[in-house]
């Protein structure tokens, strides 16, 4: 029973860190997987006096510009031609401006869409720009929010785990002080007489590992459970289960390690 107690006591903080973990993971995913959707569709229009000199424009507010494609005039004036006159299309074909989308790599951020903005306006050649962002940005930015929310979530949870885990190690010493004092008056170094606990810390690192991977296992081959077919309309989730595994592993290891030896080295500090 009591060894029951003292592996629960490890494996619930390190259950509940694991869980906010595999949270923030889907909504940094589902950040990245939009995000990289929208730079792909999105792109912003200029139209310019005089055609553009595409090789000037690698970068637009430190974002590098994947390509620049050129609207041809002819199928811009095909598409309103049938309410012209045959004059003035041929006026048109004189004094249409230059058109031009622009791709980035990857999707501005507001501030960053209004300092591109700016930077294009400085070209005196162009005429007008065009961002089109503000569905786009309207998603975009719940999704960052969502997923600020969870990286805030986990980093609390993260701290409590740690706090609750030092105490009962903390705890663990101070009920058995007397047998580390024997152990070590026979000459046994303080990882050897804190051996059970470092034990107990492992053995819950590998339990709720294992709890958490399951669930999150589960959770991957069944998304329609967490994201509504709304979302899943809009983006493509899609997880990487084997790395996203490997890191909750390492987490649940590491805190669990780093925790007893952050504990052991202040035990010895303060008894020696």
């Amino acid at each position: 029973m009591k060894f029951l107690k003292n592996i629960l006591a490890f494996v619930i903080p390190l259950s509940a860190m694991l869980i906010t973990f595999t949270l923030y993971l889907f909504a940094q995913n589902t950040v990245n997987q939009y995000k990289k959707k929208i730079s792909n569709d999105y792109s912003i229009v200029v139209i310019t006096n005089t055609p553009l000199i595409k090789e000037n424009i690698n970068k637009l507010s430190n974002i590098n510009v994947n390509r620049i494609v050129t609207l041809k005039k002819e199928e811009i004036i095909n598409d309103i031609k049938s309410n012209l006159s045959d004059t003035s299309i041929k006026l048109l074909r004189q004094k249409l401006p230059n058109f031009y989308k622009i791709h980035l790599e990857e999707f501005p951020t507001t501030t960053e869409l209004n300092n591109i903005k700016d930077e294009l306006y400085k070209n005196k050649n162009i005429r007008k720009v065009e961002i089109f962002s503000k569905n786009h940005n309207q998603v975009f930015l719940l999704l960052l929010l969502i997923n600020e929310i969870s990286l805030v979530l986990f980093v609390v949870i993260l701290i409590f785990s740690i706090l609750i885990l030092a105490k009962q190690i903390q705890i663990w010493f101070y009920e058995h002080q007397e047998k580390i004092a024997i152990l070590q008056l026979h000459g046994a170094s303080i990882l050897y007489s804190s051996s059970t606990i470092i034990k107990y810390a492992i053995l819950s690192a590998f339990i709720a590992f294992f709890l958490v991977a399951g669930l999150f296992t589960f959770l991957v081959n069944n998304l329609i459970l967490i994201f509504p077919q709304e979302l899943s309309e809009i983006v493509d989730v899609e997880i990487s289960l084997s790395s996203e595994l490997v890191k909750l592993f390492f987490l649940s290891l590491g805190i669990s390690i780093l925790t007893i030896f952050g504990v052991l080295i202040k035990y010895k500090i303060k008894n020696d």
